[in-house]
């Protein structure tokens, strides 16, 4: 074992050294890699992970232990320090996040990372985000440019020729990344503040061309109404909007940001108003309709989801229809 890892060192360091001398004299050709690479990201609301790497084969070869050492390997060539398993092939793994991120719990700035991984026999695993994202392999790591270290525990998994990253358990605000080789599978954990970001994010798109426009101060304000957050400056963009072109559009959202507040009275005012201002809109009435419901009117409420039920397209017939039936008990 010890001799065959004295070969491999040797192996490297020649094949560096035949490179480098041979590049100062031509152009290096370019052939496929046996080791091809890969790319694979996702997205989580506005931000994005993008992991770079090589994917080694398994080609009949015993991997862990063997192929990828157990703890830390000193290599010939590099720093001669201890060095993790690069988590892939040739060039440095990446992962590189958008916005900042937690993993597992633990804050991790936004930016690009080298990726390495310390495989234990019988143990869970480190898995090791380094800000020396740069360097070939892990042949010249440092401990000092670890951005951050989390165990997690390996697991047995369908049998993978080709080393592969992905993602799983995907939810809006979070995703598994996992890589999985031979009949090994490890992971983590990534959660993104989506709503923050998003919220940062309008906020600078609204200084720039959507600002512009009623349109963006709207879709900027009935975000905030979907998520049910961030409800007081949505208002405030909306006035902006209505400040800019006034509509039934953006005067209906402004009575749901006062009634998602909580101020009731108001929003019925607002919403009265909106009847008045657009007396033949079939969703300004349906809307009022649905403003006194939750005002506890109920026979004033029936009545107005009643003319809307009149006044509104074939395809929102059916969902008044429910409403009027549940009223009415």
């Amino acid at each position: 074992m010890i001799k065959s890892r004295v070969l491999l060192n040797a192996f490297i360091l020649l094949t560096i050294l035949l490179f480098t001398a041979s590049s100062a004299f031509s152009q290096q050709l370019q052939t496929p890699r046996l080791s091809p690479a890969a790319v694979t990201s996702q997205k989580v609301g506005m931000s994005e992970i993008t992991i770079n790497y090589s994917r080694p084969g398994v080609k009949g070869r015993p991997v862990w232990g063997e192929l990828v050492p157990y703890g830390f390997t000193t290599f010939a060539f590099g720093n001669g320090k201890p060095a993790p398993w690069r988590a892939g092939a040739n060039e440095n793994t990446t992962i590189t996040f958008t916005d900042d991120v937690e993993i597992e719990g633990n804050p991790l700035p936004a930016g690009t990372y080298g990726f390495f991984i310390v495989v234990e026999k019988d143990k869970d695993w480190t898995l090791i985000f380094s800000k020396d994202h740069g360097s070939w392999g892990s042949f010249f790591y440092e401990a000092d440019n670890d951005a951050l270290r989390i165990t997690a525990k390996p697991e047995k998994s369908e049998f993978t020729e080709w080393l592969e990253y992905g993602f799983d358990s995907n939810t809006p605000t979070s995703t598994r990344v996992y890589m999985k080789w031979e009949n090994v599978k490890i992971g983590f954990q990534c959660e993104f503040d989506v709503y923050e970001i998003a919220l940062n994010s309008i906020r600078t798109q609204l200084k720039s061309l959507p600002g512009f426009s009623w349109q963006g101060w709207n879709q900027a304000a009935f975000y905030c109404l979907q998520n049910n957050i961030n409800l007081d400056e949505a208002e405030q963009w909306c006035l902006k909007s209505i400040s800019m072109n006034e509509n039934a559009n953006n005067r209906n959202l402004l009575g749901y940001l006062v009634m998602g507040q909580g101020r009731m009275d108001e929003a019925l005012k607002i919403f009265r108003e909106n009847l008045d201002k657009f007396p033949n809109n079939w969703n300004i009435v349906d809307s009022y309709g649905e403003a006194l419901n939750n005002a506890g009117d109920t026979e004033k409420s029936i009545e107005y989801y009643k003319k809307a039920y009149e006044m509104a397209p074939a395809n929102q017939k059916q969902r008044i229809e429910g409403i009027l039936a549940k009223l009415e008990e």
